[in-house]
């Protein structure tokens, strides 16, 4: 009898977790676990870039700014380093920065927006409202000239 109460009460546990779960993604969980490109779009506009998109079925999805022979790619990536590899790939001969935190990197910084993906995603779980983490690969052509866009401005993609 115990055995069997004690299995009703866990069956009841999961139960509830997942309907918590289920309700957190309807609610725009999925939605939310994604960072808006649009601020890419305004600051290449702000700049007189002309914009180019990847295809959508590309992962991750570059945006391309063009001003004469200078090409700057910047795509939303995983804030896990998931994307890391294809990446480097892509940069290849080229300077690469990842935004995070405010802040430009030569390198993917990882423990810290993991660990800030998954605290705000347990609170989406729970119903409260939270960002999704920005992490930006930004791949800038050699003719580009130090100033074709700001180092602050860059940076501020990933707040």
């Amino acid at each position: 009898m115990r055995l069997i109460l004690l299995s009703l009460v866990f069956g009841l546990l999961l139960v509830a977790s997942l309907g918590a779960k289920m309700h957190g993604d309807l609610g725009g969980g999925l939605a939310a676990s994604a960072p808006d490109d649009a601020d890419i779009l305004a600051l290449f506009g702000r700049h007189g870039f002309a914009i180019t998109r990847a295809e959508p079925n590309t992962d991750p999805v570059w945006i391309t700014g063009r001003q004469g022979d200078c090409a700057i790619d910047i795509a939303s990536i995983s804030p896990r380093g998931w994307h890391r590899t294809v990446v480097d790939w892509h940069a290849s001969g080229r300077t690469l920065h990842y935004a995070v935190d405010g802040g430009l990197f030569d390198r993917q910084p990882i423990l810290k927006p993991t660990m800030v993906h998954y605290l705000n995603r347990l609170k989406r779980y729970a119903g409260l409202d939270a960002p999704a983490v920005k992490v930006r690969a930004i791949v800038l052509a050699p003719e580009c000239p130090a100033d074709a866009i700001p180092t602050a401005e860059l940076a501020a993609l990933s707040e």
